[in-house]
């Protein structure tokens, strides 16, 4: 029977049948290796008793690294959900973001309004004292002239008349002076006791 030998791979020849060899001591000549015996059969359960038991092995390896994954994937899942719910958060507050922004470009508007408003109110209120400022300048133009009318209509004694005569009558065209004429009045006014020319009855 030819043999190879399990340390140098050197070739062995014995004599002897592979059944009548079962369980005895081999030496290598070449390296002075030394094993038992065993026949194929014998070898080939050893064989899968090893694979066997390496099966065992790595299928136990496998089931622990599944275990773990199982782990892992619930642990991902409840991460994701809860990512998943602020995520739902977030889109709420960008709605809530929207809505603010919407809510800003309304009230920059009512301010842009707003001050609409009060340029036009500033406007007429400027337009309102320029147009008081001008009444109240007419009025007093106009009361000048009424006194002055007054003044023409009311009998008065001769003498107070010429005075506001030459007062009012400053040169010969019968230009009014209602400077001259203001100062006269008041004199006037002490002497005559007068009032308006429509209430009073005219001298004849």
């Amino acid at each position: 029977m030819i043999l190879n030998c399990k340390n140098c791979n050197n070739i062995i020849t014995l004599d002897k049948k592979e059944i009548n060899l079962e369980g005895q001591l081999i030496s290598c000549e070449n390296c002075k290796e030394e094993w038992i015996f065993q026949s194929r059969t014998v070898s080939l359960e050893d064989k899968l008793f090893e694979l066997d038991k390496d099966l065992n092995q790595k299928e136990l390896i496998i089931n622990e690294q599944n275990d773990k994954h199982g782990e892992k994937i619930e642990l991902l899942e409840k991460s994701l959900l809860i990512k998943k719910k602020e995520l739902e958060k977030q889109i709420l507050l960008e709605e809530k973001i929207s809505a603010f922004e919407k809510r800003i470009t309304d009230t920059e508007k009512l301010n842009s309004h707003q001050a609409d408003l009060e340029s036009q109110i500033a406007k007429i209120e400027k337009e309102l004292q320029k147009t008081s400022e001008s009444i109240l300048n007419k009025n007093e133009s106009i009361e000048k002239k009424t006194n002055y009318l007054e003044m023409k209509i009311n009998p008065y004694k001769q003498d107070n008349k010429s005075k506001v005569q030459k007062a009012v009558n400053d040169n010969e065209n019968g230009v009014v002076n209602f400077s001259s004429y203001e100062q006269e009045e008041k004199k006037v006014k002490k002497q005559t006791k007068g009032g308006f020319f429509w209430s009073k009855t005219s001298d004849k």
